[in-house]
């Protein structure tokens, strides 16, 4: 009896290979997707203070001459705020690319594990078969075995 070969074996390996890139892509967009949240959150932050030191300043009694400069710097504030919220929709879109190429990927690498499974199942059965007819050319026919 040969021995057992999957000739698929070189398609499976590639595909695992795809798989760890996949899924090492799907990590990048993970660690990316989480920097571009803090960002935005940092920003958040930062419009928060601006916010109310304009509240403070203009309680204070802000010079009339300084009210335009602050209202561009709030602005200013605002569009990073806009540029790190359209950033992390990016880095989110992006995310769920890779994560759909990796799943598509681990799928194809399941595919290939199953027609290995298949594959060997198939040879187990011819081995059995063929160990059973050699069983079967040794005993004579019509005997019984002997009980034990």
């Amino acid at each position: 009896m040969k021995k057992f070969r999957f000739n698929l074996e070189p398609v499976g390996t590639l595909r695992h290979l795809q798989e760890m890139r996949a899924s090492e892509d799907f990590a990048q967009a993970n660690r990316e997707r989480a920097r571009r949240d803090e960002a935005l959150r940092h920003q958040q932050l930062r419009v928060a203070q601006f916010v109310e030191s304009l509240i403070v300043l203009r309680t204070a009694g802000l010079p009339g001459s300084m009210q335009p400069s602050f209202m561009s710097a709030y602005r200013d504030e605002l569009a990073e705020e806009k540029t790190a919220g359209e950033a992390l929709a990016k880095a989110a879109q992006e995310q769920e690319a890779a994560r759909l190429r990796w799943v598509e990927t681990h799928k194809q690498v399941k595919l290939i594990e199953k027609l290995r499974g298949r594959a060997r199942e198939r040879f187990q059965t011819e081995l059995i078969r063929s160990e059973q007819s050699q069983l079967d050319d040794r005993q004579p026919r019509g005997v019984l075995l002997p009980e034990t």
